[in-house]
C-alpha cells in the first residue's frame, strides 16, 4: 500500500498505516537482537528507572492489560534479559530487574528508536514535528476519552 493510497476522508487509517510502518522497521532493525519492539520498550523502560518495577508500573507504562505484560515478561526471563522475584513487601508484587545481559543493550535500543523517529520525522521542520505531536496528543487524548467514559 503507498501513502497516497490510503482513505484521505478520515485519518484513521493514515495512523494505522504509519503505525504499521514504524512497526515494520522496527522489526526489522530489532531482528539481530531476537526482541520485538515492545519488548524493547520494556527493556529500555526498566533500565531507565531508578529502583523497583513492578509489573503493574510497567502495565500502566505499555498501556496494556497484565496477560500482555505477563507474556512479555514471560518471553524475556525465557531469553534471560529479566528476572522477576516477589516483592519483600508484598507477596501478591512482582518485581522486575533487568539481568546484565539485559542492560547490554541499551545503547543499541536507543540508537535504533532515535533513527526510526528521525526517519519518521525527515522533512519536517522542528516547529512542525511539535505541531504535528500536539495534534497526536489530541486525537489520542480525544479517544480515551471515549474509552474511559464507556468503560471506567
Amino acid at each position: 500500500m503507498k501513502c497516497c493510497d490510503a482513505q484521505q476522508e478520515h485519518f484513521g487509517p493514515l495512523l494505522g498505516y504509519c503505525d504499521h510502518q514504524m512497526m515494520k522497521l522496527m522489526v526489522r532493525k530489532l531482528r539481530g537482537y531476537d526482541v520485538s519492539p515492545m519488548q524493547c520498550r520494556t527493556l529500555t523502560f526498566l533500565y531507565e528507572q531508578q529502583g523497583d518495577v513492578t509489573q503493574k508500573n510497567l502495565q500502566e507504562f505499555l498501556r496494556v492489560k497484565p496477560p500482555t505484560v505477563n507474556g512479555i515478561v514471560e518471553r524475556l526471563e525465557e531469553k534471560h534479559l529479566l528476572t522477576r522475584s516477589i516483592s519483600p513487601g508484598d507477596g501478591r508484587c512482582k518485581l522486575l530487574h533487568l539481568t546484565e545481559e539485559g542492560r547490554c543493550f541499551y545503547q543499541e535500543f536507543i540508537a535504533i528508536t532515535e533513527e526510526v523517529h528521525r526517519q519518521a520525522e525527515r522533512g519536517f521542520t522542528e516547529d512542525e514535528v511539535k505541531l504535528l505531536q500536539s495534534f497526536l496528543v489530541r486525537v489520542a487524548e480525544n479517544l480515551s476519552r471515549e474509552t474511559e467514559e464507556k468503560h471506567p
